[in-house]
């Protein structure tokens, strides 16, 4: 099919210190957590207990207003811990592997839509499946206008993909051809333009289209926003590729197989490169502490102990912008593909902002730094400012994408005015497209939140 080139020109480029090193470290079974607050607007039913003996795609809970929707374990094993928070709200479901990866039998069927609907819900993998708007696991009764796949990301420090899936064509093409049966309309693989995507081009049955661009041209928002935007009422779905291969492996092999390559990446790891585990694994076995923050140790012997708490550094599961900081057993959020690890912030600098700021990152131009385009920062969490009302100035537009008025739009959302927050186009979002905002914000206003809360009232 044609391609187009789409040129994002608004955004953010981001080089950070810590890229992971096209190197893939296998790591071996360790225990494995289910957070049932990763999977949004879900209200879980538990279906196992602790002691329970499970298998890969034994399901663990489900969703209490559709119980089709089941959530299943990654692996084999025992539910050794469930833990729980305030008011009895389920955070954890922790599973010690066997090490085996016995699966459940599972019936494949892909003759029709509704086959492949019930193959997905039954073997756990239509939680991969997502929606705009809302990004909520897709509803299965829905028909979408369109299906995308973003093969790239631009997020600081993000994983390649084309590098994960190097060894899955065949598997991502199966995925592809089963995901594209789920739609009346197109499907759209969004790939970055000017970079090796050989493993994707054979790929004929969908709507190539490339772009280039600052961060967050890679992200789903920013595609959909050009080339399908959302309207009321209408839905589109989409994947991540390496689950998009994971769906592949089961019609192609059926096999199902919740492993996944990450980058561990970040000023505060000493040695950053792929590592490939289990969905939902517990990283504390492979980082050991070191003076400069961690290092991954001898993926062969795992320690199997509680990382050891570095109050220097924060380890992010996801990128700096959007992911969570995680710790104790330091679990993989379940959409997560990188873990980021950053140092601290909160130390006194002297003099400040009066000094040329070389290696200092900034948007404007109150530093030096911003005449070399390719440096690379480091970057803590550090607010370099205090939080304030919102000023209101063109900085968000600098580096929002849309065609929409963000600043309008936070507004609106605050006032909680539903009707106002749709004609400015609540649909079209979602708390990562705000990210960048949040970033260069003066005020140092949590958009990210605003716009999770405004669309937590939509929902409702």
């Amino acid at each position: 099919m044609q391609s187009e080139i789409y040129k994002i020109k608004k955004g953010i480029q981001l080089n950070l210190i810590g890229e992971a090193q096209k190197a893939v470290k296998l790591m071996p079974a360790t225990p494995c957590a289910i957070n049932p607050p990763d999977f949004r607007w879900l209200v879980p039913k538990l279906i196992v207990d602790e002691g329970d003996c499970v298998k890969v795609g034994t399901p663990l809970f489900c969703n209490k207003n559709d119980e089709s929707i089941r959530i299943v374990s990654p692996v084999s094993g025992t539910v050794c811990k469930i833990v729980r928070g305030e008011k009895r709200k389920l955070e954890h479901i922790v599973i010690t592997s066997d090490g085996k990866s016995t699966c459940e039998d599972i019936t494949i069927k892909e003759d029709n839509r509704e086959d492949i609907i019930e193959t997905l819900l039954v073997s756990g993998l239509w939680t991969f499946i997502l929606q705009r708007p809302f990004a909520a696991i897709a509803n299965p009764a829905d028909m979408p206008k369109a299906v995308f796949v973003s093969c790239f990301d631009s997020a600081p420090l993000a994983p390649d993909y084309s590098f994960i899936l190097k060894d899955k064509a065949k598997e991502f093409a199966k995925g592809i051809e089963i995901i594209s049966k789920l739609t009346i309309g197109k499907t759209f693989l969004c790939l970055k333009a000017d970079s090796d995507n050989s493993i994707f081009e054979d790929i004929a049955t969908v709507e190539k289209c490339y772009f280039s661009g600052p961060h967050p041209s890679g992200n789903i928002g920013t595609q959909i926003h050009t080339i399908a935007p959302l309207g009321k009422g209408e839905v589109i779905w989409y994947a991540n590729p390496q689950d998009i291969a994971t769906i592949g492996n089961l019609f192609l092999n059926g096999k199902l197989d919740f492993s996944k390559t990450i980058a561990v990446c970040g000023e505060s790891i000493e040695n950053p490169c792929y590592l490939k585990l289990i969905n939902g694994a517990s990283l504390s076995p492979t980082l050991t502490k070191t003076t400069k923050g961690y290092k991954l140790n001898n993926t062969d012997e795992p320690t199997f102990d509680t990382v050891i708490k570095d109050t220097y550094t924060r380890i992010i599961s996801g990128n700096i912008l959007t992911g969570k900081a995680i710790t104790d057993e330091c679990f993989l959020r379940y959409y997560d593909n990188q873990v980021t690890l950053i140092p601290e912030g909160g130390k006194r600098e002297l003099f400040g902002w009066l000094m040329p700021g070389i290696n200092k990152w900034s948007l404007s131009h109150t530093y030096l730094s911003w005449l070399f385009k390719h440096k690379k920062y480091s970057l803590d969490t550090s607010l370099h400012g205090g939080r304030r009302s919102m000023v209101v100035s063109d900085v968000y537009e600098k580096v929002f994408p849309f065609s929409i008025l963000p600043i309008e739009l936070l507004k609106a959302c605050e006032i909680k005015d539903i009707e106002l927050m749709e004609e400015l186009g609540i649909y079209e979002v979602v708390e990562e497209d705000f990210a960048t905002c949040e970033l260069v914000c003066p005020s140092k206003t949590e958009c990210q939140q605003i716009i999770y809360e405004g669309l937590s009232l939509l929902r409702k």
